[in-house]
């Protein structure tokens, strides 16, 4: 547990060069006041991935996955959010419904109707309660939940039980198990869900992959596994965004190579 709390205490990720697909550009959702970072790809967007940081992290240590996702034509919104406290459900649920009210991309434009709620570590079970919401509000925009090395908080079982009941598909992506995954604690209630979840291990994964080169060194300290390496890095970036795709349009997730199959 203590090597969990220690992976997310620098925050702070090398200082990229300037993105100018980038736009900072602050939430208030239900007056939850939160920093928020946007990529936009160029219209027509395919759908909207809601990308979610882990415990004690930032939207710094994803940027290299954003912009995977951002290549295939989707729009990511990353919000910068303690994830403490059981997956932030107030926000969690505010977030859903401004979305199901209409919420709109920094320039104005409507956002896609397609939402995959997708989060790395604590930060997937924030995304499983975001699906979970946006499956009682506006069940027609959700098209599935991507889960990056998921680590479970309470709450966390409801949440999927809820947007698999919708029969709304649930893929993860695994690193090897580890002390910052919990030793990869959440396979079990993925295997519970009422429908298959679509699973992978990638062979060699570290727990930090989905952050790769913008990880820090107290982060991989802290986890253990050695710091991530460009291969399982570029394989997760590249199975999460056809896999992201494949939700936004609505079809089934295509097999992928480089993976071990979880059942």
């Amino acid at each position: 547990m203590l090597a969990w709390v220690l992976a997310g205490c620098a925050t702070r990720a090398p200082l990229p060069e300037p993105d100018p697909a980038r736009v900072d550009a602050p939430l208030a959702p239900a007056g939850i006041a939160v920093d928020a970072e946007w990529l936009l790809p160029p219209a027509p967007a395919a759908g909207l991935v809601l990308l979610q940081h882990g415990f004690d992290r930032s939207c710094a240590n994803l940027r290299g996955l954003a912009a995977s996702l951002r290549q295939r034509g989707l729009v990511v919104l990353c919000r910068r959010a303690d994830m403490a406290g059981g997956g932030r459900p107030a926000l969690a649920r505010a977030l859903a419904r401004a979305i199901a009210l209409g919420l709109r991309a920094p320039d104005g434009t409507a956002l896609p109707p397609a939402v995959i709620v997708a989060g790395h570590s604590a930060g997937a079970a924030f995304a499983a309660r975001v699906g979970a919401a946006l499956a009682a509000l506006a069940p027609g925009r959700l098209a599935g939940a991507l889960l990056l090395d998921p680590v479970t908080t309470p709450g966390f079982a409801d949440a999927l039980q809820a947007i698999a009941g919708r029969g709304r598909p649930v893929l993860a992506l695994l690193a090897e198990p580890g002390r910052c995954s919990r030793h990869g604690d959440a396979l079990p209630l993925l295997r519970g869900l009422p429908q298959p979840f679509i699973g992978l291990r990638i062979p060699g994964a570290t727990h930090l992959d989905a952050e790769g080169e913008d990880t820090t060194a107290l982060a991989v300290a802290a986890c253990g596994q050695g710091r991530p390496q460009p291969g399982p890095v570029a394989a997760l970036r590249r199975i999460a965004a056809d896999w992201a795709l494949d939700l936004a349009q609505g079809r089934p997730p295509r097999p992928e190579a480089g993976g071990l199959p979880l059942r």
